[in-house]
């Protein structure tokens, strides 16, 4: 199989996919995680998370794997931390 980095750039926009961060209808192939604004806007060690846990093909069966459903979650509570600091 080819490295994973390679298997991600591969792959299309086969279906509707927006970005994950809350609020961005920007569309991405579904094997990515976000739009590059908002996959910049992650500091690097929560970007390896989600790339420590994501398998390839995953978006295809729709299997997440525990481990990137936690990376996940842990991301999206920084987004809200985040988000609510900028606010104030």
């Amino acid at each position: 199989m080819k490295s994973k980095v390679e298997y991600v750039l591969m792959q299309g926009q086969t279906r509707p996919h927006t970005c994950h961060w809350p609020g961005c209808d920007a569309q991405v192939p579904p094997a990515m995680w976000g739009c590059k604004k908002h996959w910049y806007s992650l500091p690097k060690r929560l970007q390896a998370k989600i790339w420590d846990a994501y398998e390839p093909g995953q978006e295809v069966t729709m299997t997440p794997s525990p481990a990137y459903l936690e990376a996940a979650r842990v991301v999206d509570e920084w987004i809200r931390d985040h988000e609510r600091k900028m606010t104030r």
